[in-house]
């Protein structure tokens, strides 16, 4: 198998891969972030960077368990200015998408973002927090988590506990803002067995597209 060819397992209609690129349908001529879009008949689609986007990279890289559907509630943690938010919108396009970040000047952007689409719900907020959000986000099916902190593990598990309607997640472990003198074997290992409640289904590196960062995929009955 060459580097960038993918196995195409993955199960979802709103998703296309073509050899090293990858695309979301939707239903907006709109670019959010740069990207190129195409068009197929009566449907857009958006290209997908994965230098840009940690989950794009993930589904290049293999990951063919995409949890999201057409109808998935998500609560996405560490929303930043919504690049992979609108994405995952895309994909989710019957469904909602509660984006929590902190920053104001990301927050801003991803307002931009929410006004241009009915799913997406931006939330100002810190996930340390979750109880702050609990009654607007509801009872999520997915959690996703792209956070830079030293206690992203913590953060994910307290999130997990009280949003417990989830029943699958993805959680990007930033191995360089948990320690910056551990090999990231160690942290890795070090994180999988902090994590509660869920089992591990895949972990995989990012590189190329991404250095030090780990997409983590978990799941529980």
């Amino acid at each position: 198998m060459k580097k960038h060819d993918h196995p195409l397992k993955i199960q979802n209609s709103r998703i296309l891969i073509d050899k090293s690129r990858i695309y979301t349908a939707t239903a907006y001529n709109q670019s959010v972030y740069g990207e190129r879009i195409k068009r197929s008949g009566n449907v857009y689609f958006r290209e997908w960077n994965p230098r840009r986007s940690k989950l794009a990279a993930a589904i290049l890289k293999g990951f063919s368990s995409m949890p999201v559907e057409q109808d998935s509630s998500i609560l996405y943690l560490g929303a930043s200015t919504g690049t992979t938010v609108s994405h995952v919108a895309d994909i989710s396009y019957r469904g909602s998408v509660f984006a929590v970040e902190f920053s104001y000047d990301s927050f801003i952007k991803l307002y931009d973002l929410a006004r241009r689409r009915n799913n997406i719900f931006p939330i100002l907020e810190d996930a340390n927090m979750p109880e702050k959000y609990q009654f607007f986000v509801g009872n999520p099916d997915i959690i996703y988590q792209d956070i830079a902190q030293r206690n992203q593990v913590q953060i994910f598990n307290e999130n997990a506990k009280i949003f417990s309607s989830a029943k699958k997640a993805m959680l990007i472990i930033k191995a360089r803002a948990i320690s910056s003198n551990r090999s990231d074997k160690s942290i890795i290992n070090s994180a999988v067995r902090q994590i509660k409640d869920f089992r591990v289904r895949e972990v995989i590196d990012l590189k190329p597209y991404d250095v030090g960062n780990y997409f983590i995929y978990l799941d529980k009955d």
